[in-house]
């Protein structure tokens, strides 16, 4: 089993009218060297990231219930 960490920033972009803080994404291959920066060097390399082009919409509020389990309830409604 694999483990993951989420870093988060201040939100731009689309994300702005959803919340006020999104993922930071590191380039590839840039993790271990991340990982291994000095906390001011790994700062600066957050910073410096540019998030994917992404798109919002609204999708049904079902999303928010495990239970609810079903790529449908990522399409978008009116």
């Amino acid at each position: 089993m694999g483990t993951f960490t989420v870093i988060t920033g201040d939100s731009s972009g689309v994300s702005v009218d959803i919340h006020d803080r999104m993922p930071v994404w590191l380039a590839l291959g840039q993790a271990q060297e991340w990982i291994a920066a000095s906390p001011d060097d790994a700062m600066a390399m957050l910073m410096a990231s540019e998030p994917p082009e992404m798109e919002a919409y609204r999708v049904s509020r079902a999303v928010n219930a495990p239970r609810n389990n079903s790529e449908a309830l990522l399409e978008p409604i009116a």
